[in-house]
């Protein structure tokens, strides 16, 4: 509520909402050190005669209240020390008493003349502070009625002139003037103060915001300062460096892998800082900055994981890949078809046992040129998915009926273990099919039948701990030969001569762009296993 439209009922419940404020406490102490002062002072040159002034009216009511008025003030500082009573009973009480105190002085020492209704000033001030402003300026009002009054009984009493009503009313028009004044700047101050306490608010939940997502990141950071002692790092960094996470504020030197990283960029700052492996396989690469683009403000160095650099770099060559093999493939098809047209018309015609097979041979590579095209078509398409909740198995065994039916198969030949009815996973069903189907054409096509003519078996397992399933694809082939191992899921790469060496490429891209994963080994009989991990159950929604 604005201080236009605001009651008093309002501006109270705003003082007592604001009580425990240490602004008001520290205004409140000051106000009662000047009190202390002040009342000392007037105890004192009650007994002075060159102060003859002070009490000269009434002597008796003079001294009674300068000392009464001292010994509160000594009471206040206590109070206000343990603050309690409460801040709204002490600001109201402390600035009435002043009020009542300094009138009465003033009167005994011979009203307007005496100067001592001046302190108002000093107190009307500090009240604009300590309380809202409509009652700040109820108080200056009330001030400046107790200093007409007093001005109308010295009056009555016989020691002042009339023209001290002058002197009076100047007086209380000054009080109002600081009680607006001051409730102003006050509430300016107030609200600078709220906004300072906010921002500084904003900035500390800021930097734990920022704290919590460089101690989970991945990449190693490690900020120092000129003088080389640590100010911030993260868990990958203090692994690596063999640093405890909490040690800020250590030295650079403290860790020897650390130290050689720096001195090798402040001796060759143009050349490229070697990698550093952490003893359990793991490859970092280090880069160094300096923080805002000078040495003397730090240096924050970042630790990047050559494993995942690698791929960044080589999803980046396979989508420039996709990209130019899906124009060159739609390019291709329409002469492909023309061929193809053209092929089957020639096939129809009179021709020699020697010319039928060149034909057949033209028809089968020009199939095959049409495989690739719509493989790399469908590789094109990847990121075109559309999730779903799956129950595995029920899913399984109507793929295994659709794929069976579509290439003469008897439904024995591919197996189904781990019948669990409640394996649930997340997936593009097309994605799915098409990745079992490369895999399963695979088995098909390169491997051993097993005892009993099987293809493959697809077995379930899941992790009940981790809410994470995975199926394996086993067939009964000798497996991969160790020598092109790490080459079977390149695109394009194959030792057979009626393959494209797409297939598998095709369903690892799949895999990840659905957040699985695509992997070759053993089972524990030795046969080719290719293994489907789905994406956890806790990171579905995320």
């Amino acid at each position: 509520m604005s201080q236009a439209t605001e009651s008093p009922s309002s501006a109270l419940f705003a003082l007592v909402s604001i009580a425990d404020s240490d602004l008001r406490w520290r205004v409140l102490r000051l106000l009662n050190l000047f009190r202390t002062i002040w009342s000392g002072l007037f105890a004192v040159l009650f007994y002075q005669d060159a102060a003859a002034m002070f009490g000269s009216v009434h002597p008796l009511a003079y001294e009674i209240t300068a000392f009464s008025y001292f010994g509160l003030a000594i009471a206040f500082s206590f109070t206000i020390q343990g603050r309690s009573p409460s801040l709204v009973v002490q600001t109201y009480g402390q600035l009435f008493i002043d009020l009542a105190a300094l009138i009465i002085l003033a009167h005994a020492s011979g009203g307007q003349l005496s100067g001592l209704a001046s302190l108002l000033f000093v107190v009307v001030a500090a009240g604009s502070i300590l309380m809202p402003g409509r009652i700040a300026v109820l108080y200056a009002a009330i001030a400046t009625i107790a200093v007409l009054v007093e001005q109308f009984v010295a009056h009555l009493e016989g020691f002042t002139e009339a023209s001290a009503y002058t002197s009076a009313g100047i007086t209380g028009f000054i009080l109002l003037g600081t009680a607006v004044l001051g409730a102003r700047v006050a509430r300016r101050y107030r609200e600078s103060e709220a906004l300072a306490e906010r921002r500084g608010l904003d900035l500390q939940n800021l930097s734990l915001v920022n704290d919590h997502i460089i101690q989970n990141m991945k990449t190693g950071v490690v900020v120092m300062d000129a003088n080389g002692i640590i100010r911030q790092l993260n868990r990958p960094a203090a692994k690596l460096f063999g640093l405890p996470e909490k040690s800020r504020n250590s030295r650079v030197a403290d860790s020897r892998k650390l130290q050689d990283i720096l001195d090798h960029w402040e001796t060759h700052p143009d050349e490229a800082i070697p990698s550093v492996g952490d003893g359990a396989g793991n490859v970092f690469l280090p880069r160094i900055q300096e923080i805002r683009g000078d040495r003397r403000n730090g240096l924050m160095l970042l630790l990047e994981d050559a494993q995942i650099a690698a791929e960044q770099v080589q999803q980046m060559k396979l989508a420039a890949l996709g990209r130019l093999t899906g124009s060159i493939a739609h390019e291709i098809r329409n002469p492909i078809g023309a061929i193809s047209h053209a092929n089957q018309l020639l096939a129809e015609a009179e021709l020699s046992a020697g010319d039928r097979r060149f034909v057949e041979i033209i028809g089968k590579q020009t199939e095959r040129v049409n495989e690739i095209i719509e493989n790399v078509l469908q590789l094109g398409r990847r990121d075109e998915h559309h999730p779903e909740q799956l129950e595995l198995t029920g899913w399984l065994r109507d793929f295994v009926m659709e794929y069976c039916d579509t290439h003469g198969l008897p439904l024995e030949t591919i197996d189904i273990e781990g019948t669990a009815e409640d394996t649930m996973v997340r997936m593009d069903p097309s994605h799915l099919r098409q990745i079992l189907s490369n895999l399963l054409d695979n088995a098909r096509v390169h491997a051993e039948r097993g005892p009993e003519g099987e293809v493959a078996t697809l077995r379930i397992t899941q992790d009940p701990n981790r809410n994470q399933a995975w199926l394996d694809v086993v067939d009964f082939g000798a497996g991969v030969p160790d020598e092109i191992v790490n080459r079977i899921f390149e695109p394009f790469y194959t030792h057979s001569r009626s393959g494209t060496g797409l297939g598998l490429f095709i369903a690892r891209e799949l895999c990840e762009c659905n957040h699985a994963s695509l992997l070759y080994g053993q089972d524990g009989d030795g046969y080719s296993c290719f293994r489907i991990t789905f994406q956890d159950e806790p990171s579905w929604l995320m």
